[in-house]
């Protein structure tokens, strides 16, 4: 029986792991108490959906977003980078930004 080849090591890429979304982890950041305290006070002055609202809807607001990915430069506390999304529009924008979109907004 012929043997599988071995996968070629990239020195450029991280290692990524089974089942893991992101080959950067920001679980520590997102889990920090000034994270949270920021989320939700930014929650507290924008309690919906920013894009349901841009739709004409009114849609309580789940998630505190970054706008620009801190990844991609984004700032992390600032609230000109910060979003009040719903559950439905935060999936759609994570979704797109996982498999390589980015959003036109700055």
């Amino acid at each position: 029986m012929p043997n599988r080849p071995k996968k070629k090591k990239r020195p450029w890429r991280d290692e990524r792991k089974p089942f893991q979304r992101r080959a950067k982890d920001n679980q520590g950041f997102y889990n920090s108490a000034r994270w949270r305290k920021v989320a939700r006070a930014h929650k507290a002055r924008n309690p919906f959906c920013v894009k349901c609202l841009a739709e004409g809807k009114v849609t309580a607001v789940e998630f505190t977003d970054h706008i620009k990915r801190i990844e991609d430069g984004g700032k992390k506390y600032a609230d000109s980078n910060l979003q009040s999304l719903c559950k439905f529009h935060h999936n759609q924008k994570s979704g797109r930004e996982a498999h390589g979109y980015r959003e036109n907004n700055n």
